[in-house]
């Protein structure tokens, strides 16, 4: 029953009415991967400036990546270059990630449709409105990636779904089986964290080595049927959430109001994960500042490919939290620690 009305709330807010649940995103991205394998030399565009873990599943499976530096201004992939690719090599699949909340003029869509590219839109750092009309603005993949998992706007440390409106594509991604994941021992788990950050960098060349056995036993993830209620709990306060995070966006965007720093999230209007924004100098200073008063920052996402844009945003990125645990005192004196470092 609970099921039933979790496919109603997408259906109602999105008109995608094909959906179905895994333990994590990756499992989707897998999943996907595996679809695209059907075709002869497959080939998809990633932004070169993503969480690694999509990167990690298209290589690990033989899918052949092409890097589009990002707009610096909102992180997100740079549709000019993006066009470009398209017209001029074969593409079968675009990954498309609204980085930083943030929403692009998506201009680059009619000649992907054009061409029969499969896009796969990944909502990693924003999440589908309470209006379906606000939804109508952003939404536009073949296949709609939603994380439930630890940071996001609905904390539930697990679980993801898929959205799909052709009912084609969904059954032939339904039907590929994947096996359980096996325990995520200790010693993988720190391995990966090494792999991450040595091999990621974009001061660094990336090469993955590492097996297909080794990446699924971390990717692979059966979902648990006892998210099903705090996924629908978290979907009832939609509404509520997603006025909070704009009243706190809208003031961290007044507290921060400086020259020298550049505000990444452009669209209040949309429900965004984190706060971020670029610093000319300093960053890790004032990372380290932060975190010593205790405060929770991130200075990811890291550049999988060393492009100007990319390199220039890994340099200077930090992300503050939006979570309910933040209020205006929290915000100016974070604000105050970071003026100081300028």
């Amino acid at each position: 029953m609970i099921k039933k009305k979790i496919y109603k709330f997408f259906k109602d807010k999105t008109e995608y009415d094909k959906l179905f649940f895994a333990g994590r995103a990756n499992t989707l991205i897998w999943i996907i991967s595996e679809y695209l394998k059907s075709k002869k030399n497959p080939t998809i565009i990633l932004p070169s400036t993503l969480c690694v873990s999509p990167a990690v599943i298209f290589k690990n499976l033989g899918i052949k990546i092409i890097y589009v530096d990002i707009d610096y201004r909102t992180g997100l992939i740079r549709e000019d270059l993006l066009i470009e690719k398209i017209k001029n090599f074969k593409i079968d699949a675009i990954f498309y990630v609204n980085l930083f909340g943030n929403v692009g003029k998506n201009s680059f869509l009619r000649y992907a449709r054009k061409k029969g590219i499969l896009l796969v839109q990944d909502l990693a750092q924003t999440f589908i409105s309470y209006s379906k009309n606000k939804n109508k603005k952003f939404i536009f993949g073949d296949i709609i990636i939603i994380s439930f998992g630890y940071s996001k706007i609905f904390d539930l440390n697990g679980g993801a779904i898929l959205l799909a409106k052709n009912k084609n594509l969904y059954e032939k991604l339904k039907e590929i089986k994947l096996k359980k994941n096996s325990k995520n021992l200790d010693h993988v788990k720190n391995y990966y964290l090494h792999w991450y950050h040595n091999y990621f960098s974009c001061s660094r060349i990336i090469n993955i080595t590492h097996t297909k056995k080794f990446a699924k036993k971390l990717y692979v993830r059966p979902y648990n049927s006892k998210l099903d209620k705090k996924i629908f709990l978290s979907l009832k306060k939609l509404n509520k959430e997603e006025l909070r995070r704009k009243k706190i966006l809208s003031l961290y965007k007044k507290v921060f109001k400086n020259k020298k720093i550049k505000i990444l999230n452009n669209d209040v209007s949309l429900l965004p994960w984190r706060f971020c924004f670029l610093v000319k100098k300093n960053r890790d200073k004032i990372l380290k500042v932060l975190r010593d008063s205790k405060y929770d920052a991130s200075s990811y996402y890291l550049a999988l490919k060393n492009y100007k844009n990319s390199a220039r945003l890994e340099d200077k990125i930090i992300n503050l939290w939006l979570d309910n645990k933040i209020n205006k005192r929290k915000i100016y004196g974070q604000y105050q620690i970071i003026k100081n470092l300028l």
